[in-house]
Formats: structure tokens, sequence, C-alpha cells
């Protein structure tokens, strides 16, 4: 009797234990599953960078242009990097993007929604003698992408002010007004309208955007970003827009 009451005893306590261990080998098992995950999606990203980048090169040395504004719209088209500088001296390209990606973490109990990771890539394009197009990637900091992350933003509310611009309103101050409705001068405002042109049904305007302005306060460590971009409007008969505004970087305004 005795000795069943001991083996009853024992099994008892060996049921919760035995649970205990299960639920510390689901979460171990969970972290590791989550962290694959986490990686694979990391490593397609660096996969992607890689393949713009080849990509990009190969167009480069398709396209037999000569000029920076032609070959930054090469770039821009295969990397859609929101920054892209062209140094005279080395004759290089450089552009920087940064890359996000979801994937699905698996949960324990409660179920959680898709996770982001984000990587920040610099191109280097350079044209070799005889040889075409050459490209390098690099993997900085994500802080590093910051700035190239805010001009694309704002790029992209440009784009939408223009477009809900009417057409009597498309000119240089017109658009200046459209894009810093605060009023703030060209030196402190986050974008500058260099230009606007038109012709026929067509407006071209030339922007230069910068980050930080002079009223946010900078990142420690980070350098101040400037990038022109050249936004073209198509308008109807009625002085509407056809189709969205298009916006290309530039190297020079």
């Amino acid at each position: 009797m005795r000795r069943t009451l001991a083996n009853g005893c024992l099994v008892l306590l060996m049921i919760p234990a035995a649970l205990m261990i299960y639920f510390w080998f689901t979460v171990w098992h969970t972290g590791n599953e989550n962290d694959r995950r986490r990686q694979d999606a990391l490593d397609s990203l660096l996969g992607q960078a890689h393949e713009a980048a080849d990509r990009t090169a190969d167009a480069l040395t398709r396209s037999g242009d000569t000029g920076t504004d032609a070959l930054t719209g090469v770039i821009w088209k295969h990397t859609e990097s929101p920054v892209i500088t062209y140094d005279e001296e080395r004759r290089a390209f450089t552009a920087v993007a940064a890359r996000s990606a979801v994937y699905e973490e698996k949960s324990i109990l409660l179920p959680r929604g898709p996770e982001m990771v984000e990587r920040c890539f610099t191109y280097t394009y350079v044209r070799r003698p005889g040889a075409g197009w050459a490209s390098k990637v690099t993997e900085p900091d994500v802080e590093a992408c910051r700035g190239s992350s805010r001009i694309g933003d704002r790029v992209r509310i440009a784009q939408a002010r223009m477009e809900d611009t009417e057409a009597a309103g498309l000119t240089r101050a017109g658009l200046r007004r459209a894009l810093e409705p605060t009023g703030r001068p060209s030196g402190e405002s986050r974008s500058d309208v260099r230009s606007v042109v038109r012709e026929g049904r067509t407006v071209v305007a030339v922007v230069l955007f910068r980050y930080p302005d002079r009223y946010q306060a900078q990142d420690e460590g980070s350098a101040p970003v400037e990038q022109c971009y050249r936004l073209t409007r198509f308008l109807d008969l009625q002085g509407g827009f056809v189709k969205p505004v298009t916006a290309v970087p530039v190297t020079a305004c």
C-alpha cells in the first residue's frame, strides 16, 4: 500500500515537471524558429540588394549614356534609391536606400502579427575602362539611411501636393507655397523649388529636397543630405492631371 502511494506521489510530481520541461522546450524552439525566420528575411534583403546592383550595372553598360542625369535615372529605376550622388573625381555614383521585409513570427499562446526587418545598403557604381560598369554593395548601420528615407518621404509628399495644385498654380511661386505652406524662407525649408517649366500640357519642376532642415534637430553623427528631383505632371485639357506626378532624381539643380 505504501509503495503504491509512493509511486502515485512520484507520478503526480513528475507530471508538472514534465509540463515545465515541455513548456521551456517550446519556448526555446519557438525562439529559435523566430530567429531563423528573421535571419532568412535579412538574408533575402541582402540577396535582393546584390541582384539590384548587378542588374543596375548591366543596365548602365547597355545604356551607352554618358550624361550624369541619364545615368542617375538608370540607377534610380533599378534601385529606387531616394539619394543618388555623383563623384566627378572618382567617376562613381553612390546610391543609398533602405530595404525592408515582413516575416511571420511563430507564437506560443496568443497570435502575433507580422514583424518587419530593415537593412541599409549603399550601392557604388564605377565605370571600368573598356569593360562596362562595376558595382559594389556595402551595408552600413541602418541609421545611415535615415536621411535617404526622409528625402524619399518628402518627395512622395511633394508628388501628392503637385497633383492637388490647380493648373494655374503650377508656377515656381505657386508650387513653393504648396510644398511649404508655412512660408519658410527657401534657405530654411525642407524643399526649394528651383524652376518650373511648362511646355504644352507638360509641367516640369526641379526641386531640391534636404534633410534635416534648420528647424529640425540633427541626429548625432548623421550628415545633412540633399537631393534634386525632377517632378513631371501631365495636364488634361481642363487643367487636371492625366496620371500621377513622376519624380526622378537628378545630379544637380
